[in-house]
């Protein structure tokens, strides 16, 4: 009679046994705990929390000759973790897509601002920030040139 000796296979299933069973409870715990962990996934999936606002910033934009719109935009989202995402976007005459030129830092007072050099180029001031990520500096034929001053 071939096959493993009676004391390797009790060995065998006992360690079957004992590796199994944190698995089954891991998993009877999170079959009770299941709606909670929806909950859970579904608010770390909103930004902060609920309570998020957005749009233009409404005296910061300006227009050239051709209608291009250039302006800056805000995202702002209170609750846990609240936040302000600040960026620059043109919107192109007769275009159906904002393009994001820039996102930046919470602005000091009266700025950014837009500067028209011709149809064709754009100078945006954003005064002094902490941080400017992803600054595009060409769009459609038009050439975007940047000026800050980075300190807190």
């Amino acid at each position: 009679m071939g096959g493993w000796p009676r004391g390797v296979l009790e060995v065998k299933s006992g360690w079957i046994v004992l590796l199994a069973a944190p698995f089954i409870a891991l998993g009877a715990l999170v079959w009770a705990f299941l709606p909670a962990i929806f909950v859970l996934v579904k608010f770390a999936m909103e930004p902060a929390g609920r309570g998020c606002d957005e749009g233009p910033v409404t005296d910061q934009s300006a227009t050239n000759a051709r209608g291009d719109l250039v302006e800056e935009y805000i995202r702002a989202c209170t609750g846990f973790g609240s936040f302000a995402d600040y960026s620059i976007l043109l919107h192109r005459h007769g275009g159906e897509k904002a393009a994001t030129l820039a996102e930046h830092s919470d602005p000091q007072q009266d700025y950014p601002k837009f500067h028209w050099l011709g149809d064709d180029a754009l100078m945006i001031d954003l005064g002094k920030v902490t941080w400017v990520r992803s600054p595009i500096h060409k769009v459609a034929g038009v050439n975007i040139t940047y000026v800050y001053s980075m300190g807190e």
